[in-house]
């Protein structure tokens, strides 16, 4: 016999839960909050979405269309790429992703740009590296 979780009003064996689009035939309460809630989503995306464009366009100058912009909401987070570049908004804070400079492989986080003198750091002098391929330093006696 299955377990099942008793639902405390029937005392009968409580349904699985699932996603309920707003679509289906139900009770009047129950779309008004499935309405609310993608209503919410759809508010938070556009807001994210606009915040993301804004701060790429008064750090780069460069404008992002909609399509451009690859959104998380669940994870608020924004991305995109300008010419090249793979700009990231987590939160409020805006930065660039890069592969390891040395083999080209994986994901890294600059720090947050606020502003341009940050970008052209991150641009031109950052450069992450995996821990096994992080550059080794000379040995300081070189008297060999």
């Amino acid at each position: 016999m299955n377990a099942h979780f008793l639902s405390s009003v029937t005392s009968q064996p409580a349904p699985q839960s699932r996603f309920i689009a707003p679509s289906e035939e139900l009770s009047d309460w129950r779309v008004k909050a499935v309405t609310v809630y993608a209503d919410s989503v759809g508010a938070a995306r556009t807001q994210l979405q606009r915040q993301f464009a804004e701060r790429l366009l008064a750090l780069t100058g460069c404008v992002a269309s909609r399509e451009t912009i690859a959104l998380d909401c669940a994870g608020r987070s924004a991305s995109a790429v300008v010419d090249g570049v793979w700009f990231l908004m987590r939160a409020d804070d805006l930065m660039i992703v890069r592969p390891c400079a040395h083999c080209g492989t994986g994901r890294f986080v600059s720090e947050p740009l606020e502003r341009q003198a940050d970008l052209g750091y991150a641009l031109a002098v950052w450069a992450p590296y995996h821990r096994d391929c992080e550059p080794v330093d000379p040995p300081s006696d070189v008297s060999w």
